[in-house]
């Protein structure tokens, strides 16, 4: 079967991207506007990292794609925009530290991040430097299940995994209220269910997809822009996030998929869904800095910044992500080179059996 490109999957990354970043920037800037269920976006990331990594990979794996060759990928694919999400926020910290704002301590994970490896941070973070790490490091451990268990994952065993994971998130979203949870330590075990449900729940649509009437390409987005934003007391927000990851999700990636954007749409969509990596790698330690200079450098009370900072902070995040997008797919094309060059000079200098 000849792999598709979706490009409204692509705007839906996009749009995902934005609304964790309005949630993360109103830590930091509390009267700044932002959407309530943003940080469900990562459960979306989640489930269309599952169906487009089986696109993508599936016919190489049947094939017989060795497991290393496969993490080799991903990890180039991930770790240089990591890496400079990681760079910016250790330079913001040793500042920091240098200002004797905060101890030496809190740069104790660097050594271990730098091989994507979680540490302890001081509040019990996975990664301190850059805490929006915390997604990407469970994205690679599913990652290394597909591969290793990809012959074993059919269309049944698949429905098996995904219902394996119900009760836990039913039980996490009414333990702790929301299921906003993953960048502590405490919240491993909904970090757990909440990647294994979507990630396996992307492979299950893939496997299971049919070609069905093309949509409008906005109405999918339209319909993940109301989950973001949709919030009312008389639901149980426990409610409103489990029918999100359990009914709505699995629409919008169906939907998505059967779907095309045309003209102006295409660009957009293009164009938000190559920025969105970049933009969650390293938007976190970007607006820590922001407001670094404006509440300790220029003594602006961060609670009075008036609420529109939000989409004018977005809009500036997303054009310097499109053109880190552009330095990153030459930063990995830089990387398979020298991983080839190394792989090839270490069969020929390996001793004759």
């Amino acid at each position: 079967m000849a792999k598709r490109v979706f490009h409204t999957l692509d705007g839906l990354r996009g749009l995902a991207a934005a609304g964790v970043v309005l949630g993360h920037i109103n830590m930091i800037f509390p009267t700044a506007w932002y959407v309530t269920g943003g940080y469900l976006a990562v459960d979306l990331f989640f489930a269309l990292s599952g169906f487009v990594l089986a696109e993508a990979y599936s016919a190489r794996l049947d094939a017989g794609l060795p497991f290393a060759a496969f993490m080799r990928k991903r990890i180039v694919r991930l770790w240089p925009l990591y890496a400079l999400g990681l760079s910016i926020g250790t330079v913001a910290t040793a500042l920091q530290v240098a200002l004797n704002l905060k101890p030496l301590s809190v740069l104790a994970s660097l050594p271990a991040a730098v091989f994507y490896i979680p540490w302890v941070g001081p509040h019990g973070e996975l990664y301190a430097l850059n805490f929006p790490a915390w997604s990407l490091f469970y994205e690679l451990v599913a990652n290394m299940v597909m591969a290793a268990a990809w012959p074993w994952l059919t269309t049944r065993r698949l429905m098996a995994v995904v219902g394996l994971f119900v009760p836990g998130l039913i039980v996490s979203a009414f333990s702790w209220g929301t299921l906003n949870v993953g960048m502590f330590w405490s919240g491993a075990p909904v970090a757990v269910c909440r990647v294994g449900f979507s990630f396996f729940l992307g492979i299950l649509l893939w496997r299971v997809r049919r070609e069905s009437p093309v949509l409008n390409a906005w109405v999918p987005m339209g319909l993940l822009a109301f989950v973001m934003v949709f919030d009312t007391p008389a639901i149980p927000r426990p409610v409103i996030d489990l029918v999100a990851v359990f009914a709505i999700f699995p629409v919008i990636v169906w939907l998505g998929a059967s779907s095309q954007p045309k003209g102006r749409s295409l660009v957009v969509f293009q164009a938000a869904g190559g920025a969105s990596y970049a933009l969650y790698a390293t938007h976190a330690p970007l607006v820590w800095c922001i407001g670094g200079v404006l509440g300790k450098g220029l003594h602006i009370p961060l609670a009075t910044v008036p609420a529109w900072i939000a989409p004018v902070m977005l809009a500036g995040l997303y054009a310097l992500a499109w053109l880190l997008d552009g330095l990153d797919m030459a930063a990995r094309a830089r990387f398979d080179r020298a991983i080839d060059w190394m792989s090839r000079r270490a069969v020929r200098t390996a001793p004759l059996a």
